[in-house]
């Protein structure tokens, strides 16, 4: 009974989760101002070309094993960084760091 109940509350948030966000659309630049943030760019970059408007709403950070290191070496990690800023409406745009260079910059649409 417990199990089904849970399996059946899972069920509900995945279907709450799926009907707020429309999806996403990867964008090669993000305007911040008269200039961009582009792909390939640092957060240095990104602070040196966009002035007081770098600042995202949002900031989470994570630190994951490297892909394809070999586990008896000393592990390596790599650095990841969501900046997330609130655009137009209800969008967010999602600007991803890898090692301190932008891979991805993304909008995720809510319904």
């Amino acid at each position: 009974m417990t199990k089904s109940l849970t399996i059946m509350g899972l069920v509900s948030v995945l279907s709450l989760a799926g009907s707020a966000w429309a999806g996403s659309s990867d964008m090669d630049k993000l305007q911040c101002g008269a200039k961009a943030i582009e792909l390939g760019m640092s957060a240095d970059d990104i602070k040196m070309t966009c002035g007081q408007n770098w600042e995202p709403s949002y900031i989470s950070r994570h630190t994951r094993p490297a892909v394809g290191t070999n586990d008896t070496a000393e592990q390596s990690n790599d650095q990841f960084e969501k900046w997330m800023y609130r655009t137009t409406g209800n969008d967010d745009t999602h600007v991803i760091l890898k090692n301190d260079e932008v891979i991805r910059i993304f909008t995720m649409v809510q319904q």
